[in-house]
């Protein structure tokens, strides 16, 4: 392999994301804010009188993780549970652990941010506010990038 072959990448824009399924879409959240990946769990603690969406509670060694279910809130898919379900589990800037249901988890990408492109109303089954935008893999396909702060906020939990 001579230098010519070699293909020079600028990480100056990029960031690593982990990419996952959620109905015929696919989505990315930064790698940084993932605190791990689990199995869909069979102990989840249901709550009284609160969304459809939000599925329960775990405990995730010590700590209280609420799980939410946004192919429900987003109406993406009726929410199968099978071997592929996982749960990723993410910390928010206010430092609070959620889990959040997925399709499939898929794996972790490098991307150039620089090239995010914004998502139209049209673009995709999540309302754009909840979105950072899109990039075009290398294969033409489309990976939305999840604005998962805003998809966990506070303000979200309760409606």
């Amino acid at each position: 392999m001579n230098k010519d072959d070699e293909k020079v990448i600028d990480y100056t824009n990029t960031s690593e994301f982990m990419t996952f399924e959620l109905g015929a879409m696919k989505y990315a959240i930064e790698l940084p804010k993932i605190r791990e990946i689990l199995t869909y769990p069979d102990n989840i603690t249901p709550l009284p009188n609160i969304s459809n969406w939000v599925k329960g509670l775990i405990n995730l060694r010590g700590e209280v993780v609420p799980i939410l279910d946004i192919r429900i809130k987003f109406n993406i898919s009726e929410g199968s549970y099978d071997e592929n379900t996982s749960v990723i589990a993410v910390i928010t800037e206010d430092k609070r652990m959620i889990g959040i249901i997925v399709d499939l988890v898929d794996d972790v990408q490098r991307l150039d941010t620089s090239t995010l492109a914004p998502v139209s109303e049209m673009g995709s089954a999540i309302p754009s506010k909840y979105l950072k935008g899109y990039v075009r893999l290398d294969n033409n396909e489309m990976l939305v990038i999840m604005d998962i702060e805003r998809v966990v906020a506070k303000e979200e939990l309760t409606d």
